[in-house]
């Protein structure tokens, strides 16, 4: 036992001297940092997603009395192009180890971006015992606009020619419906938009985003990129105008809720650096 233990402290004088002379090699910083302006554009296309409709339809004694419409459908899925801008700073590059080539380079950027105007369709359906069908085919004319702060991790190589980054972000999302049209179909009411007083309605909502991306520079000033979007609007809540007709019963207000939409989208741009 004394053998073994005289043994391990004579071997420990030996190793301790080593690691003194050659500590772990730390991460080195290469490269001044920058900032970037940039504009961009794409397109892309959403899911399906879910959307409910609630009010009230005043009818007299005589024919029943009010009746409460609780209407649920799912709405199609739609393209859309986008364009947009950012503003950027993009810090100095990490060299993790010494013996490898690749670099990180770390950002930060503010971007919007705004989607052009999708007509968003579907059929509702109230389950009623007042009536064997209670069926609407609603529109939402839609526009998006998105507001997010990002952080990116670009991917840096002497010997390659374009960048790779990924990137997330969270924001704002304001949606605007400007109108929306209700229309019953079964039993069917001719030219009778269920939301007349007031087709249109904005509401803000939670944005998130992945990116993917490629960037190459064409020199010092300025770089051209492309980017993979996965874009979460969460849920929405909208509300529209009653109805008002003399040949219809008079309505409730009418409330309108949409599950989170998600899409997928890709983007060109250039930037400029600073």
């Amino acid at each position: 036992m004394k053998r073994r233990t005289s043994s391990f402290i004579l071997l420990l004088g030996f190793t301790l001297p080593a690691f003194a002379n050659h500590p772990p090699e730390p991460a080195t910083v290469t490269g001044p940092g920058k900032f970037y302006i940039g504009i961009f554009g794409g397109g892309g296309s959403s899911n399906n997603f879910n959307t409910s409709q609630f009010g009230t339809a005043f009818y007299p004694d005589s024919s029943g009395g009010p009746l409460a419409v609780n209407a649920f459908g799912n709405l199609n899925s739609k393209s859309a192009s986008f364009f947009g801008a950012q503003l950027g700073y993009k810090a100095k590059e990490i060299s993790l180890h010494p013996s490898l080539q690749w670099t990180l380079a770390p950002a930060a950027e503010l971007e919007g971006y705004s989607m052009s105007q999708s007509s968003f369709s579907g059929d509702l359906i109230n389950n009623t015992t007042r009536l064997p069908e209670h069926d609407f085919l609603v529109t939402y004319p839609m526009n998006r606009t998105v507001f997010l702060a990002n952080a990116i991790i670009s991917f840096n190589h002497p010997r390659l020619l374009v960048h790779p980054n990924i990137g997330f972000g969270i924001g704002n999302a304001i949606i605007r419906i400007a109108g929306a049209n209700a229309a019953q179909t079964s039993p069917p009411e001719a030219g009778v938009n269920h939301y007349n007083t007031d087709p249109n309605d904005t509401n803000s909502t939670f944005a998130g985003q992945i990116k993917l991306g490629l960037s190459y520079d064409i020199n010092k000033y300025v770089s051209v990129f492309a980017d993979y979007r996965w874009l979460y609007l969460a849920g929405t809540h909208f509300i529209f105008g009653s109805t008002s007709y003399t040949t219809h019963p008079a309505t409730s207000p009418w409330q309108v809720n949409m599950d989170a939409q998600k899409y997928n989208l890709g983007s060109i741009g250039i930037r400029l650096n600073f």
